[in-house]
């Protein structure tokens, strides 16, 4: 039986293929709910915000709908409507109990480090459930990770990851230490309308562009730092978030926090 539910979102493409120079970033991010919380005060504050701006709750918040005010965001053309609007996202945002785990590449620099380079998705995958280990290591919480539905081709390249993972490990968790903690991966149409996934979204977005830019002040990323998995000082590069390759790394330490 899961006790928690964590959320799963992409920003960027994952292809090695085709890298765009405006945005050369795959990121796959994971928010943690204890699954009680997240049906209880999650769902009913994020459909506030949704009754709040459109008497309905039938509006999928998406990041890039947002940013370029289209189809029923169009209503953020308004000026002070779009201040209100972000402003009680970043409530919920802000003021939501939850944990992020994420990995974000570069992949310039990983072409340019690996002859061969793996592709993002399985990387920053196994990172995720390989952090979500630690996470939960040492207690009986158990987590299902919870994905959007994407073609049926992709849903099942990343379910091929995953089962890889669940029943051989790899070189640093157990086949059994991943099941003492994960119990399967569920994938979850966009119509379903599922409230974790577009947070996720909201908030992988942001530490992509964080990756690409490394701007200091970068303020969607400012205000989920605190809710990365850190270790005990705070600190949570190469913990709750890891950057890579390490050229990517060494370079985004250096010039911001």
């Amino acid at each position: 039986m899961h006790t928690h539910l964590v959320f799963l979102d992409e920003s960027g493409d994952h292809s090695m293929q085709h890298i765009d120079r405006q945005f050369p970033v795959f990121a796959l991010g994971g928010v943690i709910f204890e699954k009680d919380y997240y049906y209880n005060i999650v769902n009913p504050t994020i459909d506030g915000i949704k009754y709040k701006y459109w008497k309905h709750r039938n509006v999928i918040l998406h990041s890039v709908d947002i940013r370029k005010q289209r189809g029923l965001f169009n209503i953020l053309r308004d000026p002070e409507t779009r201040i209100r609007f972000l402003d009680d996202v970043t409530g919920f945002v802000s003021g939501l109990d939850y944990k992020i785990i994420a990995a974000g590449i570069n992949k310039s620099d990983h072409l340019r480090t690996y002859a061969a380079p793996e592709n993002p998705y399985v990387l920053t995958l196994e990172f995720v459930m390989e952090r979500l280990y630690f996470y939960f290591k040492g207690s009986r919480n158990k987590a299902l990770l919870v994905a959007e539905s994407r073609e049926d081709a992709d849903n099942e390249r990343l379910y091929k990851v995953f089962k890889r993972l669940m029943e051989f490990g790899n070189e640093n968790i157990s086949s059994s230490e991943f099941k003492s903690c994960i119990t399967d991966l569920e994938f979850i149409p966009k119509v379903n309308n599922e409230n974790g996934n577009q947070l996720t979204d909201l908030i992988v977005y942001p530490i992509a562009r964080k990756i690409i830019s490394r701007a200091k002040g970068y303020q969607s990323y400012i205000e989920i730092k605190p809710k990365f998995y850190s270790r005990s000082n705070g600190d949570f590069w190469g913990y709750g978030l890891k950057a890579f390759p390490n050229l990517t790394y060494y370079r985004i330490k250096k010039e911001t926090d």
